[in-house]
């Protein structure tokens, strides 16, 4: 009898699980050569591996689902290693003249971001002044969030995937614009011009906290200082503003899957805006751009990428809770209704 040549054939999960693991380490390598480790990014591996090797089916249908929010985040990192190296000269004096153009007019100060600037000083140690503090750090804050706990309401709670779809790949058209954007046309956002004018950024590290500061005074710790002195990848990204972006992209999926029931979620555009423009982060302008540039990444998700493209090939029947009862019925000793 003739030899039989038996051909292994790799089994489908363990290749995805080999590549999950090459990537991981391309990764920590490439961010090694350029930024440097850091804990957080040991701790995006360590979620990816788990994922990869205990979540099985619902573990691989995450990853799938929300690589757009972990790429970009991976992407924005990464711009700490190159944004300096390739832009060119930052646009100060232009983004500043623009607005006190447009809205100069509305407050006694060059721009309004300068005008909340005095009115901190002029309320220092106020309950009026603390619960503005308060409520800008909170808002502000919400940005690093939002999109995560608005992804899970679609994902997981509602447990419509296409809709989450529709959600998470504005973001990423949002994403990709502001991206491009920033590294073509850098900009200066307010508090660099109240505390340095128009000259052009050295080489020195500069504070970009801004008037979160005020928030970790009431703290007495160094929270947001410490936050954006390690996190904030590129400082000269003031247009698009992405606090204006994101609120937008919020209101506009909550609006478009609850109508009349999600009336509430449109008061968080107006108070991130505010937040944003109190803490001298951004201008009107920025926040006018950011919005902008949402709903264009809402219309092509909508209009585009997910009736044209993901409607093609995507099972939106396996969802989270779908591979969640598949699997207690199938870990469920026989027997059990």
């Amino acid at each position: 009898m003739a030899d039989r040549i038996v051909t292994s054939r790799v089994p489908a999960d363990l290749k995805v699980k080999l590549a999950g693991l090459a990537g991981v380490f391309a990764y920590l390598y490439l961010i090694s050569r350029t930024i440097g480790r850091r804990p957080d990014h040991l701790f995006l591996c360590l979620i990816v591996l788990v994922f990869l090797f205990y979540g099985r089916r619902w573990g691989k249908l995450f990853i799938i689902d929300w690589l757009p929010f972990i790429l970009f985040w991976v992407a924005y990192d990464m711009m700490r290693g190159v944004a300096d190296s390739i832009r060119g000269e930052i646009n100060i004096a232009g983004p500043f003249h623009l607005e006190q153009s447009l809205f100069g007019w509305l407050t006694p100060a060059a721009v309004p971001a300068f005008y909340f600037q005095q009115f901190q000083v002029a309320y220092d140690g106020t309950l009026l002044r603390t619960v503005f503090d308060l409520l800008s750090a909170l808002m502000y804050a919400l940005h690093f969030v939002s999109p995560l706990i608005l992804g899970w309401f679609f994902w997981n709670t509602l447990n419509e995937r296409r809709t989450f779809y529709i959600c998470v790949y504005t973001f990423t058209v949002l994403n990709v614009m502001a991206l491009i954007t920033f590294m073509v046309y850098p900009v200066a956002p307010p508090w660099y011009v109240f505390k340095h004018g128009f000259g052009q950024p050295t080489d020195v590290m500069l504070d970009s906290a801004a008037a979160l500061v005020n928030f970790d005074r009431l703290l007495g710790q160094r929270f947001f200082v410490s936050l954006y002195n390690t996190f904030n990848s590129n400082l000269f990204a003031a247009i698009p503003s992405l606090h204006g972006g994101y609120p937008t992209v919020i209101a506009l999926c909550l609006w478009d899957r609850l109508r009349g029931r999600a009336w509430l979620f449109l008061a968080y555009p107006l108070l991130a805006w505010f937040a944003a423009v109190y803490l001298n982060h951004h201008y009107i302008i920025d926040l006018a751009i950011g919005s902008l540039y949402a709903v264009v990444a809402w219309a092509i998700a909508k209009v585009v990428l997910v009736p044209l493209v993901f409607d093609r090939f995507v099972d939106y029947g396996i969802t989270s809770r779908e591979i969640f009862k598949s699997t207690f019925k199938a870990s469920a000793p026989s027997g059990m209704p």
